[in-house]
């Protein structure tokens, strides 16, 4: 399972084997960590369950916040990778996570588009959520579209606000 990992620009080399160890730590003896070609932006590849993880290092941060998280400051699990094609990510969004919003949700859209210039984020949005007939909220949703473009490829998940590490976000 893939998660997105945010790392302060310049410290590929300093996150990455403090992802390792933290993934290591939580039991995956082989985890792989690669630079995308966003600055700032790595992919995590684990044999663990990815929400999982974000429960392990809430925890982990919790418990012991100055000996586990320096560089890794943000972590999203990756749920479905697509082409960074406004049609393509709708139709990933309509055949796979529309239908697992609840009828009594809620849920907004968080779009991160990096080094993809093409469109506004305000028309990705009006494109991708057309066809989702749930309520929308966007300041307490209870499920996340969260949408990660990463240059040609692009992430997509569906999320609940706790299934989001982030050592400069407060706890949902």
């Amino acid at each position: 399972m893939d998660l997105i990992i945010s790392y302060a620009w310049s410290h590929f080399y300093l996150a990455k084997p403090e992802v390792i160890r933290i993934l290591q730590r939580f039991g995956d003896p082989a985890p792989h960590v690669e630079k995308t070609n966003v600055m700032g932006i790595a992919i995590a590849q684990t044999g663990l369950d990815n929400r999982a993880v974000i429960k392990h290092c809430r925890k982990l941060w919790h418990d012991k916040p100055l000996e586990s998280f320096e560089f890794a400051v943000k972590w999203v699990p990756v749920d479905y990778w697509c082409l960074t094609d406004l049609d393509a990510m709708k139709r990933l969004i309509d055949d796979e996570i529309s239908d697992r919003i609840g009828d009594n949700q809620t849920w907004g859209m968080k779009v991160h588009k990096r080094r993809w210039q093409r469109y506004h984020t305000c028309e990705i949005v009006d494109h991708l959520a057309a066809d989702i007939d749930r309520k929308v909220d966007l300041d307490k949703p209870d499920r996340i579209i969260w949408v990660d473009v990463i240059g040609p490829e692009t992430a997509i998940s569906l999320l609940t606000p706790d299934e989001i590490f982030s050592i400069t976000r407060p706890e949902p």
